[in-house]
């Protein structure tokens, strides 16, 4: 019997290598015939074999494509928008942002054939926020929600606000306490275990540029799209297709974008969820306007703390006094405020509530990062970078009028010989830039105001 079964599976081999050479052959001839198409179109992107190609049939990658919105998804997305969400301007917005680049955005995972990608992104989107608003990565359970969520369907289609729902009532639990299997039959256990992070509510981001720039901004944005039968051969560059279509069966995380890519059309940069072998190392571009891209754009909002200012801040002048007030909300105030990387303006000082005040002592634009903690415990954290502008004081103006007079003669004759008070800052007696205050200053600016003179040196 034992040989019966050895004898069996040689006779059966030649045929399962025979099927696995046909199926590749098979995607090579679909990646020879999407090139020449990218070749025909004049297409800014490349097509190849990659292990979605190679490992599933056309059906059963069609399969993947799991986002099924229900027929009152535009009613149920719009009851989430909110008045107080404002797009930046066009101005107000950068070329390019990315939150790979500061290291947000949690690795690539592979949702096998299940089509759950509308888990992944969503989850996602959630991983992410815990990085950037609370400075902790979590490995969050998919399985969770496809067992827990969607038992018996979830691999055949859902949408993101079932995942956001139960991330609100229950908690996200740990991928090592319900591994992903690719299989909604298994049972749920999640209440064995301790959620660890949670979804307080989202916000219904707009179809527009600008919208969903100003939302990514804040964090990674889980969107919508139309997955076309050539898209899963792509392999980098600036994916695009010139089909039109209004239906949607594929979600992803929007992490950031670019306006040159695209020969300067400007392109998303997207996180998917069929593993690091695909793709641009699982990520990938697609232009801006195609594939019915961003549709059911959701911005999530965990209990966190974040920093309201904007970069810069309010500019500084070496002949006043400087006073800001920092702000930030969410978590448990109050807030304790720090410097976390590189310093003020010299002059200036940081209080633990958040006020800077001082003099700045210097001109020049300084970048650094400040750090704000609530009062929660464990604590919550958040830092920011910023950029203060401070405006040069001029050389020999000793009262800091910012103008050259009688009055800075009589000022620094007055230091120098009658025991009055300095100049408010150190160049403000120092006009032929030799770093002292002295008499040939007094004499450098009457020739300047009554002789013509040089001007006064600038540092």
């Amino acid at each position: 019997m034992k040989r019966l079964g050895i004898f069996a599976l040689l006779l059966l081999a030649p045929l399962f290598i025979s099927n696995l050479v046909l199926a590749d052959s098979e995607a090579e001839k679909e990646v020879t015939a999407i090139q020449k198409k990218i070749a025909d179109e004049g297409l800014d992107w490349t097509a190849g074999l990659n292990p979605i190609m190679t490992d599933y049939t056309l059906d059963e990658r069609r399969q993947m494509l799991g986002l099924k919105m229900p027929p009152n998804w535009e009613e149920i997305w719009s009851a989430h928008l909110r008045k107080d969400f404002v797009s930046k301007a066009a101005s107000d917005l950068p070329v390019s942002f990315n939150w790979q680049d500061s290291g947000k955005v949690t690795p690539v995972k592979n949702q096998g054939g299940c089509g759950s990608c509308w888990i992944f992104c969503a989850t996602g989107a959630l991983e992410a926020n815990y990085k950037i608003y609370r400075q902790v990565e979590y490995d969050l359970s998919e399985q969770q929600i496809l067992s827990c969520v969607s038992p018996g369907w979830g691999c055949n289609g859902g949408w993101m606000d079932d995942v956001y729902n139960h991330y609100k009532s229950f908690g996200a639990i740990l991928e090592s306490q319900m591994p992903y299997l690719a299989n909604h039959n298994i049972p749920c256990t999640e209440t064995q275990y301790q959620p660890i992070a949670f979804l307080d509510s989202w916000t219904a981001i707009p179809n527009n540029i600008y919208s969903l720039k100003t939302a990514v901004m804040t964090a990674p944005v889980a969107v919508a799209f139309y997955v076309f039968n050539d898209f899963f051969s792509y392999g980098g560059g600036c994916y695009s297709n010139n089909t039109f279509t209004t239906d949607l069966n594929h979600g992803v995380l929007i992490v950031g974008w670019d306006d040159t890519m695209c020969n300067g059309q400007g392109a998303w940069r997207v996180k998917n969820s069929w593993g690091p072998g695909w793709g641009d190392n699982g990520f990938f571009w697609i232009k801006y306007g195609t594939c019915n891209f961003g549709q059911g754009a959701a911005l999530l909002d965990i209990n966190a703390v974040r920093i309201a200012e904007e970069t810069p801040l309010p500019a500084g002048n070496p002949c006043s006094e400087y006073s800001y007030q920092m702000n930030a909300s969410g978590g448990t105030p109050p807030y304790n405020w720090s410097i976390l990387v590189a310093q003020l303006p010299a002059g200036l000082t940081l209080e633990t509530g958040g006020l800077i005040h001082g003099s700045p002592e210097k001109g020049g634009s300084y970048t650094f990062a400040l750090r704000v903690m609530d009062s929660s415990i464990p604590v919550k954290s958040f830092f920011k970078y910023f950029t203060l502008p401070v405006a040069n004081a001029m050389n020999g103006d000793a009262d800091c009028s910012g103008q050259y007079n009688i009055a800075d003669v009589t000022y620094i004759i007055k230091y120098l010989y009658r025991s009055g008070p300095p100049p408010v800052i150190p160049q403000a007696g120092d006009l032929d830039c030799t770093f002292n205050c002295d008499i040939l200053d007094i004499t450098y600016l009457v020739n300047y105001i009554y002789k013509g003179g040089p001007a006064p040196c600038q540092y």
